[in-house]
């Protein structure tokens, strides 16, 4: 294996989307905000513990997509090369910028903790409104990390790797994040667009590593070698 690059990235690829599924859904489930008060400051307080533990599990499932969007981009490589690579790379950034956000549940917590929850509520507000905060991590994390999954897939699906239904289903995840209240209700949602996310993890583990690299763009035919016989005659 340590000389095969072909599987070493199939693993890594399909690994990556796979525990990246499961640390989101668990973030989901153990998450106070899910099941209590819908203000971060009053349902963290319900149990701190478990607040601290979603808030690492959503970083690092956020750090492990952007891994495997950039694996993702393998699959483009023979069509859609350019456009493939580059929106897989936009994603990346975004999954990363998106990682920077989960500093702000402890922010949540600390505040939630010491004061009442509409001056709680005010104060991280006040914080989350800083130009820098909104244009530097609240404004790109979503769109790039999300949107850039969505034309990703999209161009995946153009590419022959998957089905329409694939990037219709991540689409739908991705509006309904925005659309329905983080709560019981944003359930199927996510684990629709999580859903999505395993499907294809485990489709690329289940690949040989002969499938996978069938996936690479042909090299050019090299030019035929002149005869040096015939040269040699004519000379």
């Amino acid at each position: 294996m340590r000389t095969n690059p072909h599987r070493i990235r199939r693993l890594t690829t399909g690994t990556t989307l796979c525990l990246a599924a499961v640390l989101m859904v668990t973030a989901l489930f153990v998450d106070p905000g899910t099941w209590g008060d819908d203000r971060e400051v009053v349902s963290y307080q319900d149990n701190p513990a478990l607040a601290q533990l979603q808030s690492a599990l959503y970083h690092w499932g956020y750090l492990l997509m952007a891994v495997a969007v950039l694996g993702l981009a393998h699959f483009t490589r023979r069509r859609a090369v350019l456009a493939g690579h580059v929106v897989a790379g936009v994603a990346a950034i975004g999954w990363i910028n998106l990682s920077a956000l989960l500093l702000t549940d402890p922010v949540n917590w600390w505040f939630g903790e010491r004061y009442a929850p509409e001056e709680a509520e005010r104060l991280t507000n006040e914080v989350l409104e800083i130009p820098g905060v909104i244009f530097g991590f609240m404004v790109p994390g979503p769109f790039l990390a999300l949107g850039g999954t969505v034309a990703l897939f999209v161009i995946l699906w153009r590419a022959g790797f998957v089905r329409v239904w694939v990037p219709l289903l991540f689409a739908a995840w991705v509006a309904g994040s925005f659309t329905v209240p983080y709560g019981p209700a944003a359930i199927p949602l996510w684990l629709a667009g999580t859903g999505v996310l395993a499907h294809l993890g485990l489709r690329i583990l289940r690949m040989t590593d002969e499938a996978y690299a069938g996936h690479d763009a042909a090299l050019p035919a090299a030019p035929a070698a002149p005869d040096t016989s015939v040269l040699a005659r004519q000379a």
